[in-house]
């Protein structure tokens, strides 16, 4: 782990300095950690990637999903693909636009909150400092085979939106494409965005639209995304913070995804 990554990390609750420790592994466990002395915290890094939250800690919606993700995430970007391509729109295209909303500026730290198998890295400048997080194991060792495939400068953590193991006013983007929809605390996850994001920063999200969701539910393989949910999908405008500027809430593809994007005051 770089420096500067460790210095720009804490403990996702109490938010607490971290330090580096490498020990002599037990029983194949994890030899390298982050850890918190004074508060009796401990983070096991295993193959590379801090973990900030154990499955048993997941809960509610969130544990859900991580079992689909994890189950799927070897075919994951072919079910993107295939969904994608049953609404019509270009995947490559989609992300390339998508990214050019974020106002990536050269060697600025970027947060991904989602993600994922790590699709945007093709798009990203290669200039800027990425950091990703999620919560699905399955999908972080997709996205870090294609972060060495790709010989990209990134670093993943394996952990919670709604909790961000990440110093305050640290990121010059915070971006969210997809997943959100989903989470337990929606509101959460967005103040966490705003807490991490210099001043001065745009924070953006996007997600599919209820009209998405209807049209892929019965589809095999796809729907396990969509089946059985019951809270209506809105972009949640309702829940940025106050005092946030340029507020920007719109729908793109033909009502197939909701956009919002806002700036954390200077």
């Amino acid at each position: 782990m770089r420096a500067e990554t460790l210095e720009i990390l804490c403990s996702p609750v109490e938010r607490a300095p971290l330090q580096f420790e490498s020990r002599p592994a037990i029983n194949g466990d994890a030899t390298q950690f982050l850890v918190n002395r004074e508060h009796g915290l401990e983070f096991p890094i295993r193959d590379g990637i801090p973990i900030f939250v154990e499955p048993h800690a997941i809960t509610g919606i969130n544990s859900r999903f991580r079992r689909i993700y994890d189950s799927w995430a070897p075919f994951y970007d072919l079910l993107s693909k295939v969904g994608l391509f049953i609404l019509g729109v270009s995947e490559h295209k989609l992300r390339r636009e998508f990214i050019e909303k974020l106002e990536i500026t050269n060697g600025g730290r970027v947060l991904s909150t989602s993600v994922g198998t790590g699709s945007d890295l093709s798009v990203i400048p290669r200039s800027c400092k990425y950091y990703g997080l999620d919560l699905s194991a399955g999908m972080l060792r997709v996205c870090q085979n294609r972060v060495e495939r790709l010989g990209t400068l990134a670093e993943l953590f394996l952990g919670q939106a709604e909790h961000l193991p990440f110093k305050d006013e640290t990121f010059e983007v915070v971006y969210q494409m997809g997943g959100i929809n989903f989470f337990n605390d929606q509101g959460q996850a967005i103040r966490e965005m705003v807490r991490v994001a210099k001043n001065g920063s745009k924070i953006v999200i996007m997600d599919e639209t209820e009209k998405v969701a209807r049209a892929l539910e019965n589809i095999p393989g796809i729907n396990a995304w969509f089946r059985h949910h019951r809270r209506p999908i809105i972009p949640p405008t309702a829940l940025i913070p106050a005092g946030m500027e340029e507020v920007e809430s719109c729908e793109l593809y033909d009502g197939q995804a909701w956009f919002v994007s806002f700036r954390k005051p200077r």
